[in-house]
Formats: structure tokens, C-alpha cells, sequence
């Protein structure tokens, strides 16, 4: 356990190397989402994975002062704090989902500390209210069903399946051969869906977006890992597949050099979906990157405010 911001935040490290690789979950997830990246990179880097504050085991049991402290930018302020605390001076960045927002924040405001940023599922725009609405509807049901105890447990099922149909793609939800997965990260997601992780869920869902100018400052070499499955829990039509791609072309042109790969089957959730197409994406990106970054690039880049 790293203490950071008056928080506890649980670490785990693996490998070791001249260089470092972090890795930052999503919402409702945890830091074993990035096994098989760790796993395949841990021979040759020092590979860092955490909770963040009101997640995995970060998360309950600790007094939170206010909701506000759950939000994106606090938790970029912890992320930055761990560098510190772990004696990270530069690392590559692998962010997924809500851990993306914190690697671009970290290249653009910190560049000497970032070497690359890899994004798995990012977005650039605010959630829309009818979908804050949906989400406050849905904390509402979770509140009460553990209210209701056992007679509340049809609830949390349903709003698990939820959680479960956005997060994954339809491939990922109807393969037979995948249903230990399955059962594994509903097992995951059900820890986080309970009254104490709401503030978490409400805050990040209610997340400012990646605008372009934050975008256009990110000058390290940028990687947006997305999937192109829809997912299970919607009805996805052409228009919305096609405002989804021109929202991650857009995001690729805003940053300077960047990149966008798109791993085919896979949904939101690529490193569970797709492990080893996501995973080789990402290693082949770090070990480019290394190749071509002179040890002097980190050196000449300065702190931006």
C-alpha cells in the first residue's frame, strides 16, 4: 500500500529493467485487468499496476472528505503523487478507459515524466445528461437494493448484467468458451457495485472530456487502443458506430504523431476481450518507442503548468 494524498492506494509491482511501465485501470475494474501486458513486459521493465482511491482494494474502508476527491482530477493528483512516492522519475503510461484521461493529463501538463502514453478505450467528449441521467438511476437502484438485503439481490443482478452489456462487446457476452471470464470480472464488477463505490462511479461518468487543446499539448508518443465490437447491452446502429470512430479519428488528429489501432472482436474492455492482439499492439508500440527515443528526450522536455 502506497500512501498518497491522504490515501491508501494498493500497488503491485513486477519485473525489473531500466525503464518503468504504469499501468491505470478503468471505472469499476481493477488492476488485474492488465495481467497479460504485465506479464509479457515484466522480463524486460520495472511494471508498476494500481487501484485508484474508491476502487478495487483502494478503495472501501477509507473516509472520504468529499465526493469531489473521487473525481478525475484528483485522482490525476494521486497518480502523479505515486511517481513520487514509487521514486518514478519517467515511465510509459498504459491507461485504460478513465486511466487514458490520466495519461494525457500526464503527458500534457508533465512530459518529462511520460516516455509514452497508450489510451485502451479512450474518449475526448462529456457524457451527454440523459446518460448522467441513466447512471444516477442506476446508483439509485444499487442504494436500494442492499437496503433490501437478500430481497435485493434480483436488483443487483440486474444492474451487474448492466454493467456487464456496456462494458463488453456482443462477442465477448455470447462465446460459451469465454464464461469463466465472464463470471471472473461480474465477480469484479459486483465489488465495485455497492453503495460505498457509488461516489466513485458518479464522479468519473460525470468526467469533463479530452478537449482539443489539452489534446494538441501532449507531445510524447501517443497510442489510442480501441475495439470495434459493439457493446452486448446496446442496440448499435450504423450512426452510432459511426460517430463513435470519427470521436476516435478526432482524438488521433489532436494529438501531434499520434496513433490509433483497432483490435478486431474486442469492445470496450480490450486487454480482457483480446488479450493477446491488445497486448501485442502494446508491446510492439513500447519497444518502438524505445528504440527511437535518444536518452536525452526526456531530459529536454519541461514541466508545463
Amino acid at each position: 500500500m502506497a500512501t498518497v494524498n491522504g490515501t491508501r492506494l494498493c500497488v503491485e509491482e513486477a519485473g525489473a529493467g531500466p525503464g518503468t511501465v504504469v499501468y491505470s485501470p478503468a471505472l469499476w475494474t481493477n488492476r488485474q485487468m492488465f495481467e497479460p501486458l504485465r506479464d509479457a513486459l515484466a522480463g524486460e521493465y520495472r511494471c508498476i499496476s494500481y487501484d485508484h482511491r474508491g476502487q478495487g482494494d483502494s478503495g472501501f474502508g477509507q473516509p472520504v472528505a468529499s465526493p469531489e476527491v473521487l473525481g478525475t482530477e484528483s485522482i490525476y493528483d494521486d497518480a502523479l503523487a505515486l511517481l513520487d512516492e514509487l521514486g518514478v522519475e519517467d515511465c510509459h503510461w498504459v491507461g485504460a478507459s478513465v486511466g487514458g484521461f490520466l495519461g494525457f493529463r500526464l503527458a500534457a501538463r508533465h512530459p518529462e515524466r511520460i516516455h509514452s502514453v497508450t489510451a485502451i478505450g479512450p474518449s475526448m467528449r462529456p457524457l451527454e445528461p440523459s446518460m448522467l441521467r441513466m447512471i444516477d438511476a442506476m446508483t439509485t437502484a444499487v442504494r436500494l437494493a442492499f437496503r433490501l438485503g437478500p430481497l435485493g439481490k434480483p436488483i443487483r443482478e440486474r444492474m451487474l448484467t448492466t454493467v456487464m452489456g456496456n462494458m463488453f462487446g456482443a462477442a465477448f457476452m455470447s462465446d460459451p468458451a469465454r464464461s469463466t471470464d465472464r463470471d471472473r470480472w461480474r465477480e469484479i464488477f459486483s465489488r465495485t457495485m455497492r453503495p460505498q463505490g457509488i461516489p466513485m462511479i458518479r464522479q468519473i461518468f460525470g468526467h469533463p472530456g479530452n478537449p482539443p487543446e489539452l489534446l494538441n499539448r501532449i507531445q510524447r508518443p501517443t497510442l489510442l487502443v480501441v475495439g470495434d465490437n459493439p457493446p452486448a447491452g446496446m442496440k448499435a446502429t450504423p450512426e452510432m458506430l459511426a460517430e463513435q470512430e470519427a470521436e476516435e479519428l478526432e482524438m488521433t488528429e489532436a494529438i501531434p504523431g499520434a496513433r490509433r489501432v483497432v483490435i478486431p472482436g474486442a469492445g470496450h474492455m480490450v486487454l480482457v476481450e483480446e488479450p493477446d492482439a491488445g497486448t501485442k499492439a502494446i508491446v510492439d508500440f513500447i519497444h518502438e518507442v524505445d528504440t527511437a527515443m535518444s536518452p536525452g528526450d526526456t531530459a529536454s522536455l519541461t514541466r508545463s503548468p
